[in-house]
């Protein structure tokens, strides 16, 4: 038997015999969005079910509620504060460590808090083949607006399985990160659809909708968001993307990240982990190390 036929995702459907399935052994997950995967293990070999559950949630960044990270940080993330340690719990790691509240976090474990215009746009594009792709670009100082479909392709190979019991569909993201949805018995694909619309607000799609704009991005420049090529004979060649192009919005949106979002998504990690923060303070730039503890219970 594969692992993915011994998982078992606890949002989702179960149908048994009335009094004879029961979930013995549960686990929370949680990612860097926010988005949570309850692990359940039914029956006997609850225990193994459960944890093949956690295994498979934690190559797509998940990490188990009990074992989160805790810095006691407030990060702003409206205008005037985007960035800014604007609370620090007493005691916490992050007071432990002499960071202060008016300090401007600007990296974390070597990684920058402000993502290039690239990134920003390498996520804004990501989405499935199905679904149209409208852009507002900048030529030679002019906005033009295009809209396509995206190339459908394969994507990456990530967990599946279907069989008399279980039915494994992954969810993928435009980091390439895998979300297993799961599902058991008659109700098996019912629970994968729920599962499907549980994990789209966070940026996920079906992997079998994975698709490619059929174009690369500057990922490096820190100004603009500039397609540095484009793949001939693709959906975007035939709208008339061309390399150069700066793309100002995606989808109605123009391009646009927060820094305090960011720097809590680089911050989330397990409890005894070890980060390099780096802070501006007035006119110096000083990094500590930050040893993420657990929550205290309230």
């Amino acid at each position: 038997m594969s692992q993915f036929r011994m998982v078992l995702f606890t949002a989702l459907l179960f149908a048994c015999a009335a009094g004879q399935c029961f979930a013995q052994f549960k686990t929370d997950l949680v990612n860097p969005q926010g988005a949570t995967a309850p692990c359940v293990g039914i029956g006997p070999v609850g225990a193994p079910l459960a944890k093949k559950c956690v295994d498979l949630f934690a190559r797509a960044g998940f990490i188990r509620q009990d074992e989160l990270g805790y810095t006691g940080l407030t990060i702003g993330t409206t205008a005037e504060n985007d960035g800014i340690i604007v609370a620090i719990a007493p005691q916490s790691p992050a007071a432990l460590a002499g960071l202060e509240v008016g300090d401007r976090i600007t990296a974390v474990a070597g990684k920058p808090v402000a993502p290039t215009p690239g990134l920003i746009a390498a996520k804004a594009v990501f989405g499935p083949s199905d679904e149209p792709l409208n852009l507002k670009i900048r030529r030679h100082g002019a906005d033009l607006e295009l809209s396509f479909l995206r190339d459908a392709q394969n994507a990456p190979d990530g967990p599946t399985a279907s069989g008399f019991m279980v039915t494994v569909k992954p969810m993928i993201n435009w980091r390439g990160q895998f979300a297993p949805c799961i599902g058991a018995g008659p109700a098996a694909m019912a629970a994968v659809e729920y599962c499907y619309g549980h994990f789209r607000p966070f940026g996920f799609i079906k992997a079998r909708k994975y698709a490619s704009t059929g174009f690369q991005l500057d990922l490096a420049r820190e100004d603009k968001a500039i397609v540095s090529a484009v793949d001939p004979d693709s959906a975007a060649a035939k709208a008339d993307v061309r390399a150069g192009d700066e793309i100002v919005a995606v989808n109605g949106q123009p391009l646009s990240a927060s820094n305090g979002e960011a720097a809590n998504e680089l911050l989330f990690g397990k409890a005894g982990d070890r980060l390099r923060v780096t802070v501006q303070r007035i006119q110096s730039e000083i990094t500590v190390e930050l040893a993420l503890a657990l929550k205290p219970r309230d």
